[in-house]
């Protein structure tokens, strides 16, 4: 990954992070956490003299442009389009429905949190354009999390960096505590998704009680 990235950096600058981070979202299988950690290093170390502000704005636009792309196709294509070519990278069916259940019953906190998980992170913004969200509240909440997610991954690649340093240079002594800090970050991190997960299968069982079955079944126009 790092091979690639100098490589994108030395051949297209800032503009290669954005169009790759953008490619995600068209279900082009592309690490985003591991790029952005992995620029996050390369600014720390001072290679290609990358800015952490235009960094940050760069990455930020690029995958803020693709959440875009997938709202916009979820609008016009539907659904039919997110299972056909959605399978090319293990999304399934069953995923499409938690993620629709999650999203009808917490909208912000969805288009907020799923920024930092990879597969939902990618199905949302077509289940926002299949659910017709209302751009004035998809946009600006798309564009704040995006920039959190970003900005996340870019930092903890440059801490990661600094803290390599550090361990090398004095690596008797900093070496526990990085193990630990590593540690409580990957714990986190598992814990973030576990939390994601159970929402996810909660609202799916919500959606499935034998109530919702019935209320589905039902015509509509025996309501009116």
């Amino acid at each position: 990954m790092h091979q690639y990235l100098t490589h994108l950096l030395q051949t297209y600058g800032y503009w290669g992070l954005c169009g790759l981070l953008a490619l995600e979202y068209l279900f082009v299988p592309v690490p985003g956490e591991t790029t952005l950690t992995t620029s996050g290093i390369l600014w720390q170390q001072g290679s290609y003299h990358l800015k952490l502000v235009w960094l940050i704005l760069a990455t930020t636009f690029g995958t803020f442009t693709g959440s875009m792309f997938g709202y916009v196709i979820g609008r016009t294509l539907g659904r039919p389009f997110v299972e056909k070519f959605g399978r090319y990278i293990r999304i399934t069916p069953k995923q499409i429905d938690r993620a629709e259940s999650l999203f009808a019953k917490y909208t912000v906190p969805t288009l907020l949190i799923s920024r930092y998980i990879a597969v939902v992170r990618i199905l949302v913004p077509y289940i926002a354009g299949i659910n017709r969200a209302r751009l004035a509240v998809y946009i600006p909440v798309m564009l704040l999390g995006s920039l959190a997610w970003t900005s996340t991954f870019i930092l903890a690649g440059g801490a990661i960096a600094k803290a390599w340093d550090q361990v090398v240079a004095n690596w008797r002594h900093e070496l526990i505590p990085a193990i630990f800090i590593a540690m409580v970050l990957v714990v986190g991190y598992w814990f973030l998704h576990r939390l994601i997960k159970h929402k996810m299968e909660a609202a799916d069982q919500d959606r499935t009680t034998p109530s919702a079955r019935r209320e589905q079944k039902t015509d509509p126009k025996d309501k009116v």
